[in-house]
């Protein structure tokens, strides 16, 4: 694979992983809201199973939304801006 191909997949990767923490994010966002509005209507013993099980992978979402996801789109970034480097000179990067 050329680096001209490289950089074009990456900036695709970019732009995919962009689009996939926004629709994470609000999706995230309804379905917190979701759990806001049934949660007075839902107190039992399957709400404690379900909340058992809902609140490591909540964790785990938030992590990925506030430090994991843009941590990789710093990192492609990177990536991006030496590639550009590469293949166009010295000039000011894009990212």
């Amino acid at each position: 694979m050329s680096m001209d191909e490289q950089y074009d997949e990456m900036r695709k990767f970019h732009a995919a992983l962009t689009t996939f923490n926004e629709h994470l994010r609000a999706s995230m966002s309804d379905l917190e809201e979701q759990h806001k509005q049934v949660s007075p209507h839902w107190q039992d013993a399957m709400r404690r199973t379900y909340d058992a099980h809902w609140q490591p992978l909540e964790q785990a979402m938030r992590q990925y939304l506030n430090r994991d996801g843009p941590v990789y789109l710093k990192f492609l970034e990177r990536k991006i801006s030496h590639i550009e480097r590469y293949l166009f000179g010295t000039g000011r990067p894009r990212y």
